[in-house]
């Protein structure tokens, strides 16, 4: 019979709990992981699923008490906790109610795992905290892991997502790792914003002059099982591709890609309208830059990144 801990694991393999691993970006981590030699546990608030390979499934309640004492038996003695949960900010219009319940859907889950590492004998090695570049506000001025807050909902809304973390236990290595637009296949905004050359009435968004910071899918769960496995890796990381893009210049990529054309502009008024305050995520950006990441970028440029998306066979990532 092989050994195992109290929480069913192999203690000879390295163990990685992941919230939120059934989305788009821990399903691909959580391949990652479990290709290379550890064992994968991800939490969902859906019915528990049979083991897949080294990857096993927990249901949890973040936000409820309860849920503390059993979450901390499972993160004891974990190489590290990956939160990535939160709801998708696009879709529905932002509305209080709405707002609410991305603010809810992100702090509830860390506050939980951030408790249950707090009453764990023995604390994960690591804690890697998904956010969001949004935290920088809007602008055209670079910005890095130095740079502070802006003012608008996105970034308050980063400023709630990040807050916990400044309650974890000593000793444990806290990671904050502030998103792009992460593309890739099988979720994430890339089918949606491809969806307008696909029909040929692609091309820039307003003016097109603002900056796209954005990383593919594959560089950025690599990015995630390096911080992981780096001692010294701690602190703010921008998880963006080295060369970010303009808006104008993605419509002539994803044209360049599609065949498509890629001048048909759709003007600010129109997606105001249909989006209301929603519009920023596609008419604003940021160009956020990475002073900190060390990392061989599988696709450091939009060119490379939308050659994989659109002309690979589908791989299952």
């Amino acid at each position: 019979m092989t050994e195992t801990t109290d929480n069913g694991l192999q203690p000879d393999r390295p163990c990685v709990v992941i919230a939120g691993g059934t989305g788009f970006i821990g399903r691909r981590l959580a391949a990652v992981l479990g290709g290379s030699g550890h064992d994968v546990i991800i939490l969902s608030r859906r019915t528990p699923r049979p083991p897949v390979g080294p990857v096993r499934f927990v249901q949890w309640y973040p936000g409820t008490d309860r849920d503390v004492a059993p979450l901390a038996g499972l993160l004891a003695g974990c190489r590290a906790v990956v939160n990535l949960c939160g709801e998708p900010v696009g879709g529905p219009r932002w509305t209080a109610h709405r707002k609410a319940q991305l603010i809810v859907s992100r702090v509830q889950p860390t506050e939980t795992l951030v408790a249950a590492c707090r009453a764990a004998d023995r604390p994960p090695e690591a804690f890697i905290q998904a956010s969001g570049v949004g935290f920088y506000g809007i602008g055209n001025k670079p910005v890095d892991e130095h740079s502070g807050s802006g003012d608008d909902f996105l970034a308050g809304l980063a400023r709630q997502w990040e807050a916990p973390v400044a309650e974890l236990p000593d000793g444990v290595r806290a990671i904050t790792v502030r998103l792009g637009v992460v593309l890739g296949r099988g979720g994430g905004a890339l089918a949606q914003m491809l969806m307008p050359f696909r029909v040929f009435l692609g091309g820039p968004i307003a003016k097109g002059t603002q900056w796209l910071p954005w990383i593919h899918l594959h560089d950025a769960a690599a990015i995630l099982a390096e911080l992981i496995d780096d001692p010294t890796a701690e602190g703010i990381y921008n998880l963006v591709a080295p060369n970010p893009t303009r808006n104008v210049d993605f419509a002539e990529a994803a044209g360049r890609a599609l065949r498509r054309p890629s001048w048909m502009i759709t003007p600010r008024f129109v997606l105001k309208a249909l989006l209301g305050e929603q519009a920023t995520l596609v008419c604003d950006g940021q160009q956020a830059v990475s002073k900190r990441l060390r990392h061989t970028w599988l696709f450091p440029d939009i060119d490379s990144a939308l050659a994989d998306l659109i002309h690979e066979k589908p791989s299952g990532s």
